[in-house]
């Protein structure tokens, strides 16, 4: 348990490695649950777990930022590389699903229910309804989102949007209610050679600034040191599976991320989290096996 959590009621809560808890946190157990913080997360002050039954997970390198509330009574799961900012209301009443690499704005809302009048003299503003947002989504501000509702992976909703219904994938919002903007677009293609090329100049810019040394540039592969002490940790960029088996002989003990699955496998080295934190922001971001 982090010395930063205070925790109120019966329940139980596992912290990852090397993650970074502000001062203020509290997880307010109403029912006996789970709350389960992956490595490498980030929670900052005054944020509040409300848990009212329903399981709670968030991914490795996930972050809250200052005074999010987190609700659950039929869970909240939320993949790796998750960004929220400053007062996400984020509701799993209803039960919350939220894919790897979804970025939601500062005053956001994301709700899986809906209460209001006394259900006895008729009021029919009462269910629950689970909402689901798939990877790569992007909430840009302030925006609302319904109960029952479903958003497709690498849609981005800008400022303000009030998404009352399902969309697909990859489109762009806007408005009150939301409407897509047919005539935006904010993805292109683009070739593994291009990204083996954007990757390398990332790298290249990460030398100086993290004090890493390049020990390879090979076809495909592109491996890094940083000295911790008296040990030399590694870490290694591959373009495929089939360069991925061949380094994992040459590199024993190293990081190796894979730029074509997105995947790598943690070692808890410190070039590990100063290099993948550096990328993860928009850059690339690689997801723990």
């Amino acid at each position: 348990m982090h010395s930063n959590i205070e925790v109120i009621g019966e329940g139980e809560v596992v912290v990852g490695r090397n993650v970074s808890i502000a001062p203020g946190v509290k997880i307010v157990f109403h029912k006996p649950a789970r709350v389960e913080i992956g490595d490498y997360c980030a929670i900052g002050a005054g944020v509040k777990f409300i848990v009212n039954g329903g399981a709670v997970s968030l991914g490795d390198w996930t972050t809250l930022h200052d005074d999010c509330l987190v609700l659950s009574t039929h869970g909240v799961a939320i993949g790796q590389h998750g960004w929220f900012g400053q007062n996400t209301v984020l509701d799993g009443s209803g039960g919350l699903t939220i894919g790897n690499g979804v970025r939601v704005g500062m005053y956001s809302q994301i709700w899986s229910h809906v209460a209001a009048g006394e259900r006895i003299e008729g009021c029919t503003l009462y269910g629950e309804r689970p909402v689901a947002i798939e990877d790569d989504v992007w909430l840009v501000g302030s925006c609302i989102v319904a109960s029952g509702v479903t958003i497709g992976r690498r849609t981005v909703a800008l400022i303000g949007s009030n998404i009352t219904r399902s969309w697909p994938a990859e489109v762009v919002l806007a408005g009150s209610p939301a409407a897509q903007k047919e005539t935006l677009s904010f993805y292109k293609n683009v070739t593994p050679d291009e990204k083996w090329d954007m990757l390398n100049g990332w790298l290249r810019d990460l030398e100086t600034e993290l004090g890493i040394e390049k020990l390879s540039d090979a076809d495909g592969t592109l491996a890094y040191r940083w000295q911790n002490g008296d040990a030399a940790e590694v870490i290694v960029f591959v373009a495929d599976d089939a360069r991925q088996q061949a380094v994992t002989e040459r590199f024993s003990g190293a990081t190796i991320c894979n730029i074509d699955t997105k995947a790598y496998e943690k070692r808890f080295t410190r070039i590990e989290q100063r290099v993948l934190k550096a990328l993860s922001n928009n850059k690339v971001r690689f997801l723990s096996a």
